[in-house]
């Protein structure tokens, strides 16, 4: 008699871990296209009420929202009601939407948004970068402890803020200019008032690919999840021009991905590949650089690259430091 072998550890782990994401997005999936989520927009309900406002099956519907509560959409009361957390839905429904296209993006090799583009940027990111914000929240703790004083700060591509507004609150004395395109602008504009920063912030409309900073009025330039959008020669660009804005001694600060920093086979190395693939279906020459392309930009902007620090266990994306001299 044959016998059978036991399946590998590891494998047992990689089809746990799979079968939970596919799970979990299909759980996100159902409660938009149910309207769950949207009958929860309204106002706290029981699981029966959100049943009769979608015309669901009312056992079903409420093992879905114990499902959404467990993956930390939805809260329940103690008088059996769900509410939403204020996670953000719509950058969930966003992502879920485009990567429900990777196959088209894989057969034609054309990306879906282009934000590589100041029309692209504009389409895409005033919807999105509340959620980014979120994403980064912990890392830009991390970040602004490591950057205190920050003194004034110019944070180009400032998105949502969540690097800079970070930045003020640990160093009080921060002063930041935050630039953007100015439709994600307007989006910058109210995550800083939601923030109680408002009275720290100068905002100014403009495009990173034409922007030309008046030289040595900064203590601190922040680039903070742009370089991956770009190509080599764009990033050179980019970081010669802003660094000019730089006072003596000032620091240009990026933060990005480091895909050296992954061991293969690991869990951060599967993101790794995924953020890889996902860059691929937002921008036309977007991708993951290697610090010695960091500190060739740096080099030849007269800048020395001085410290390099992970920001977060979950995911390589790190703080590297360069120095006027």
């Amino acid at each position: 008699m044959t016998a059978i072998a036991a399946p590998a550890a590891e494998g047992s782990a990689t089809l746990v871990e799979l079968t939970y994401a596919l799970q979990a997005a299909a759980a996100l999936a159902a409660a938009s296209r149910t309207g769950a989520l949207t009958a929860l927009g309204d106002g706290p309900a029981t699981a029966d009420e959100v049943a009769a406002a979608c015309a669901t099956s009312p056992r079903h519907t409420r093992l879905l929202l114990v499902a959404l509560q467990a993956l930390g959409v939805v809260d329940q009361s103690g008088d059996a009601t769900f509410r939403l957390t204020g996670t953000p839905l719509e950058f969930l429904e966003g992502t879920r939407r485009d990567w429900a296209r990777t196959a088209d993006v894989v057969r034609t090799g054309r990306s879906l948004h282009e934000v590589d583009t100041s029309s692209g940027a504009q389409q895409l990111y005033p919807s999105v970068v509340p959620g980014l914000s979120v994403l980064g929240a912990r890392a830009a703790a991390v970040a602004a402890r490591a950057l205190a004083p920050a003194g004034r700060v110019l944070d180009a591509g400032a998105g949502g803020a969540p690097w800079s507004m970070a930045i003020a609150r640990a160093d009080p004395n921060a002063r930041v200019t935050a630039v953007d395109l100015a439709p994600v602008l307007a989006t910058t504009r109210e995550q800083v008032a939601d923030a109680g920063l408002t009275d720290r912030f100068t905002f100014q409309a403009g495009d990173l690919l034409g922007l030309v900073p008046e030289p040595g009025t900064h203590d601190i330039v922040l680039l903070a999840n742009v370089c991956h959008l770009f190509d080599d020669a764009t990033n050179a660009d980019l970081v010669g021009r802003l660094s000019r804005a730089l006072a003596p001694a000032g620091r240009l600060a990026v933060v990005d991905v480091l895909p050296e920093q992954v061991q293969g086979g690991s869990r951060r190395s599967a993101m790794l590949a995924l953020y890889e693939l996902g860059l691929s279906m937002r921008t036309a020459s977007g991708r993951v650089h290697p610090l010695s392309a960091y500190q060739q930009w740096t080099n030849a902007a007269g800048l020395e690259l001085t410290s390099v620090e992970p920001l977060d266990p979950r995911f390589p994306v790190h703080l590297l430091v360069a120095t006027r001299p």
